[in-house]
């Protein structure tokens, strides 16, 4: 279980991957592009959703590095989905809910500190870490 939450907890993205989505035109807002820091509270309000397989498949692309220390590092969506439902990963685990405690951008490098809170089906909380990321 320790293995599975500090695989879930540390996202960790490469340099500018956030940034290189592929239809950028569906993402703008008022004609205008999101911010790196827009996108990353975007990426990280939608990460529940589908155990996290619709936030990929929206955000990554094929170059996304998706670095979980200590465990995997993956590139590009398939692989990134396909780590999500790996075998060993806890079945308890329905969503995990990522609360943004402090934010922060460098050109297209964000930074945050966050909270997250891995949930079984029914709500409640199976644990939470508190974790930094970039």
């Amino acid at each position: 279980m320790k293995h599975a939450l500090a695989a879930m907890a540390a996202l960790m993205l490469s340099t500018g991957a956030m940034s290189q989505t592929c239809d950028t035109s569906s993402k703008t807002r008022n004609g205008k592009i999101p911010t790196p820091i827009e996108t990353v509270t975007a990426f990280s309000a939608a990460i529940a959703e589908e155990n996290g397989k619709a936030a990929i498949r929206r955000w990554f692309t094929p170059k996304t590095v998706w670095v979980n220390e200590g465990v995997s590092t993956t590139t590009g969506v398939e692989e990134a989905t396909a780590f999500l439902e790996r075998p060993g990963r806890s079945p308890d685990i329905a969503a995990v809910h990522f609360e943004i405690l402090a934010i922060a951008a460098d050109g297209n490098r964000v930074l945050t500190e966050r909270l997250d809170r891995f949930v079984r089906a029914d709500g409640s909380e199976i644990a939470a870490a508190k974790l930094m990321g970039i």
